[in-house]
């Protein structure tokens, strides 16, 4: 139990805001110190499921919002930073979060009902960095998949999508219905 609160205890360190962080004019730049020191890793998303992902975040670091993935992009960008360690122990487990499901709700207004608005539903998994980066370290990638597992990798920079999704002519994946579910009362709470 020690060992477990002691690695939780490290990755939480590790993964602290670095304030002042900026990108350079690169945007796999990362900001490098010695070989044994931490690195400041970019954070960049990647949504291979069929809704925009409006906002997510990594062990509570915010990490941006992610547009749904086409045949040569993940769909997001990079957001700075999070803390790595060259060297950390692995695996190590990252508590990921995202607004990736919707649903539709109207409300009453004096003049009747109000046009119909989406409401974003918060969706939790864990993610594992299980092997270390080849190279020098620049930026943590997070792959959401559309069974609602997710991934995560320490790379050197911007990686390819590791899912090739197609689009059609409205810029939409082919069968994909953004029709969404009418809101339970819990979900309007």
């Amino acid at each position: 139990m020690k060992c477990l609160i002691a690695r939780l205890f490290l990755l939480v360190s590790l993964m602290v805001v670095l304030a002042g962080c900026a990108v350079a004019a690169a945007p796999t730049a990362a900001v490098t110190a010695e070989a044994d020191q931490p690195v400041a890793l970019l954070i960049q998303g990647y949504n291979y499921t069929d809704d925009y992902i409006e906002s997510f975040t990594v062990n509570g670091q915010g990490g941006g919002n992610i547009f749904e993935s086409g045949p040569a992009s993940g769909g997001g960008k990079s957001v700075c930073c999070v803390s790595y360690a060259p060297g950390t122990p692995l695996p190590i487990r990252l508590k990921v979060r995202w607004i990736g499901a919707y649903c539709q709700y109207q409300q009453m207004s004096p003049y009747g009902l109000s046009p119909v608005h989406r409401r974003g539903l918060w969706r939790e998994a864990e993610a594992w960095v299980s092997e270390p980066p080849r190279g020098q370290p620049r930026a943590l990638e997070v792959h959401f998949y559309p069974d609602g597992h997710v991934e995560a990798a320490v790379t050197e920079g911007h990686s390819p999508p590791r899912l090739r999704l197609q689009r059609n002519a409205e810029g939409r994946r082919p069968g994909v219905s953004h029709d969404y579910p009418w809101c339970t009362d819990d979900q309007l709470k």
